[in-house]
């Protein structure tokens, strides 16, 4: 049986929350994550390159997801990709690493780790995508989603058993199939 494997696309806004939500699914689901952080660079002549804010954001975002699947012992993949098109770099990376999918993140307030138009163009038009939720956040800013053990359990057998449907059916919910294999 091969290991699954999900690009994680970044392009700014490091959201730990939204990295260990992601490392903790794949570790759920056994799945290697391939963490990419697309730098955009004008492709137009004389543009003036890369800003030094986007080179530290996506040096930060890998060192995170870094971090937290060391600890979780998620196998992981780094890359840093300087691109001009986000969004054929992200397909073109697909196909190039032999990822199963895309995982994106998502939360009531917006879209996290990558610009809305990014992750709003890649739900609509891109390969295989599996959405994350993350937990609704209180107003007064502390973390939410702990509860108790027994309520744990019940989110992650239930995360569980949705990835089970997902592996089997390929087409399930959050999964947007265009590569014509199920």
């Amino acid at each position: 049986m091969t290991t699954l494997r999900w690009l994680l696309p970044f392009t700014w806004g490091v959201d730990m929350a939204a990295i260990d939500s992601v490392v903790h699914l794949a570790q759920s689901g056994g799945i290697s994550l391939v963490a990419v952080s697309l730098v955009s660079v004008p492709d137009r002549p004389g543009g003036r390159g890369a800003r030094l804010e986007h080179i530290q954001q996506s040096k930060d975002f890998l060192e995170a997801v870094q971090f937290k699947a060391a600890r979780l012992e998620v196998p992981v993949e780094r890359y840093e990709v300087f691109t001009g098109d986000v969004l054929q770099s992200i397909a073109l990376l697909v196909q190039d690493l032999r990822c199963d999918g895309i995982v994106l993140v998502s939360q009531r307030a917006g879209d996290v780790l990558l610009r809305p138009r990014e992750f709003k163009r890649l739900l609509l038009e891109s390969c295989s995508c599996a959405c994350q939720p993350l937990p609704q956040q209180p107003r007064d800013g502390t973390a939410s989603g702990g509860g108790s053990a027994a309520s744990r359990d019940r989110r992650t057998t239930s995360v569980r058993r949705l990835l089970g449907r997902m592996w089997r059916t390929r087409s399930g919910f959050g999964w947007k199939n265009t590569a014509g294999d199920k």
